[in-house]
């Protein structure tokens, strides 16, 4: 049996790791295995990149992300995925498509060092207002030069993530825009559950109890 992988991504502040973690939730309520995670990852590789922004840039910053994600695909997404599970993951390839962008990196070679990434199932693209966002961001506290500038650079991040989603669209990446305007968490993650629920095409999940990793 074969998973289903679904990415929630969108700019910083924006809300996506509350709404992943309240979507899992909701998916494991109704019965399916659901395996949660996130990039960078929690791996040696993936906190180099999380909190060495500072100390890496251009070129060796996007091979470094994107090395963590095929290790990440490697060790636990592809596993998760052969179990059966619904793989919910904060962050992916838009981000490497918005932020390498921003670090001058060219779109093509972008690209190219993804070339064998595996494809989501979904990917889902949250944006709300630049200036909450990069508030949120700085209360939880800044680890990344990516979350520096103030509202102006919240509302180039949050642009670039509206192109992003239509470049995917167009590479063939099944993809949801969505403002999150002045919804709370629940109901976002409430209306996320709705897209979930058609990419699982109305299917009864595996027998057994379900459970979140």
């Amino acid at each position: 049996m074969t998973g289903r992988f679904v990415v929630v991504d969108g700019p910083s502040g924006v809300g996506k790791t509350t709404a992943s973690a309240l979507l899992a939730d909701l998916v494991a309520a109704e019965g399916w295995q659901v395996h949660r995670t996130k990039e960078p990852t929690h791996s040696r590789l993936g906190e180099t990149a999380r909190y060495g922004t500072d100390d890496y840039h251009g070129l060796a910053l996007a091979c470094l992300v994107t090395a963590d994600r095929y290790h990440h695909l490697e060790t636990e997404v592809r596993p998760a995925l052969a179990a059966g599970k619904v793989v919910i993951c904060d962050r992916y390839l838009a981000t490497s498509l918005v932020l390498q962008r921003l670090d001058g990196v060219d779109g093509e070679f972008i690209w190219t060092l993804n070339r064998y990434v595996d494809r989501p199932d979904l990917t889902i693209i949250l944006t709300g207002d630049p200036t909450q966002a990069r508030a949120r961001a700085a209360a939880r506290g800044i680890h990344s030069r990516f979350h520096r500038g103030g509202p102006a650079a919240g509302r180039e991040e949050r642009e670039r993530y509206e192109q992003v989603a239509v470049e995917l669209t167009d590479a063939g990446f099944p993809t949801h825009l969505q403002e999150i305007g002045e919804q709370r968490p629940e109901e976002v993650a409430a209306g996320l559950l709705l897209r979930v629920r058609l990419l699982l095409g109305g299917g009864q999940p595996p027998t057994g109890t379900a459970a979140q990793e």
